[in-house]
């Protein structure tokens, strides 16, 4: 099995601070995971900083396992584009989001997966976030 756990620094924020998450990716199977697949759910009244994933891109290049081969932004998610996961493998993720206005919400889900076998996935549960 796959999982993903996202956490965050701050819950509660004021317009224009930023917050910085981290996306906990693990391969638990016996074997190598192709091709996974990483939907980061962006908070409504967020942006995602995406010079942080282009660090980790250029950081994990010549990486086996692990390796962010690319990724694309839309409104409310992040979706990552990983090569392969080694059994046993962890992936740490750090990416900051710049709170635009005063807004309580829950962040989108986050779900990774095997593109070719979607049913080995996992989702980590949603988080309340409040900007003032």
């Amino acid at each position: 099995m796959l999982s993903i756990d996202v956490v965050y620094d701050r819950t509660h924020l004021v317009q224009d601070d930023m917050a910085t998450a981290t996306a906990t990716i693990k391969n638990n199977l016996p074997k190598a995971a192709n091709m996974v697949m990483v939907d980061l759910g962006i908070p409504p009244g967020f942006d995602l900083l995406s010079e942080d994933l282009q660090a980790y891109r250029e950081k994990s290049a010549g990486q086996k396992s692990g390796r962010l081969e690319k990724f694309s932004l839309t409104a409310t998610q992040a979706i990552l584009y990983f090569d392969s996961f080694a059994p046993g493998d962890t992936v740490t993720l750090k990416f900051r989001l710049h709170a635009k206005y005063p807004i309580r919400a829950r962040t989108f889900r986050s779900r990774v997966y095997e593109y070719y076998d979607p049913e080995v996935s996992s989702v980590a549960r949603p988080v309340q976030l409040e900007v003032r």
